[in-house]
């Protein structure tokens, strides 16, 4: 009995250990007011993860799309970049993404945030890290 109780001890300390999100918002800025959110796509990416993110920013009730930087809409007012890692290990799975956000006119960079999840097992699917990112650095409206 003790044997399993350290067992799914380490099991906890490990998962927790593994994967990490952490965010960082400049000094005053406060995104919850930016109702207009482009999301740039990246040339490289074949996964449509800017697609995913415009979603879950109109489901916290921002108006938000996506596509190529020079397809920004003029309204814009932030314009969200990101950087994705995957890994292959039988699957493809994604392990890392790093997502930061801009003030559309200056360019001014008011927020950051950063998932690594380094195993399939303890990781997840891009909607659920990508949910993740956004839920901590846009406020639901």
């Amino acid at each position: 009995m003790k044997t399993a109780a350290l067992l799914l001890a380490l099991t906890a300390l490990l998962a927790s250990g593994c994967s990490h999100v952490s965010t960082h918002k400049a000094a005053g800025a406060d995104l919850g007011r930016y109702r207009k959110v482009f999301v740039e796509h990246r040339l490289s990416d074949g996964r449509n993860l800017d697609e995913i993110m415009a979603r879950e920013l109109r489901a916290l009730g921002y108006d938000a799309s996506a596509g190529p930087l020079t397809m920004m809409p003029p309204n814009a007012q932030a314009v969200v970049a990101y950087e994705d890692a995957w890994a292959w290990d039988f699957n493809t799975y994604l392990i890392g993404l790093d997502v930061s956000v801009r003030n559309s006119r200056s360019d001014r960079i008011l927020a950051a945030a950063h998932v690594y999840r380094p195993s399939n097992v303890f990781g997840a699917a891009p909607d659920r890290m990508i949910n993740e990112v956004m839920r901590k650095l846009f406020p639901p409206r």
